[in-house]
């Protein structure tokens, strides 16, 4: 049991990691959809014959559609990259990602989030890998709470993992990540700084109220300067 557990937890840190990075990379990735369809084709078809013990069933929610669909493409492709490598693996256990090997489309709504989050856990599965964004993890992680289903979740905002025993997240939450930006800004010797986020974003607006916080607080001068940034923003 022990074993399944850390190969459990190996399959979503994993999953999750490679998540937020292939995110941030560039929506014309050669292949991207239907590379990602094509993989998790091979993903599901991927268990191995044997005992229903040695397969470990994962979902994943993200983005698939709208203005946040190449974070999930990234999902995608990140999930299909690493269970073919857990796949190739020596553990005894076969990583099987439920809903035909595919992502669930949350949409970046808390509605569709919470229909995609029931369309993974009627398969099943031992854990979910998602969201990025506050609006649709908030739902998915009181629910799983409520479930007891583990969910690993590459949101930053403070409050998700406080929903329950069972959510835990791989990334800086945003008061850390935006702490850490102002201490750079206070040791550069800077006196007057801008930050120039996403308004729309959950994770930009997180980050920069923490780094426009931390500012105030140590007498810096925080000239708030509305844009948009395409894909990961940052300050």
């Amino acid at each position: 049991m022990k074993k399944r557990n850390r190969v459990l937890a190996l399959t979503v840190a994993a999953a999750m990691s490679a998540s937020l990075l292939a995110g941030c990379g560039s929506s014309a990735q050669q292949g991207g959809a239907a590379s990602s369809e094509a993989a998790s084709t091979d993903t599901a078809a991927s268990v191995p014959d044997g005992g229903e013990d040695n397969i470990i069933r994962v979902g994943v929610v993200c983005s698939m559609t709208g203005g946040s669909a190449i974070y999930g493409e990234g999902a995608q492709n990140a999930v299909d990259m690493a269970v073919e490598e857990i796949n190739a693996g020596d553990s005894g256990y076969k990583i099987e990602i439920v809903n035909g090997g595919k992502v669930a489309d949350d949409a970046k709504d808390a509605k569709q989030a919470m229909n995609a989050y029931n369309k993974v856990m009627a398969d099943s599965p031992e854990a979910i890998v998602g969201s990025f964004f506050l609006s649709v993890t908030l739902p998915m992680a009181e629910q799983a709470s409520k479930d007891g289903m583990l969910l690993a979740t590459g949101a930053t905002n403070a409050d998700v993992t406080l929903k329950g025993d069972s959510i835990f997240r791989n990334c800086f939450i945003d008061p850390y990540q935006g702490k850490m930006a102002a201490l750079f800004a206070k040791d550069k010797g800077f006196a007057k700084v801008a930050v120039i986020y996403a308004k729309d974003d959950d994770y930009s607006n997180g980050l920069k109220d923490a780094f426009v916080e931390n500012c105030e607080a140590k007498k810096h001068t925080a000239e708030i300067l509305r844009g948009m940034l395409q894909c990961c923003p940052l300050i």
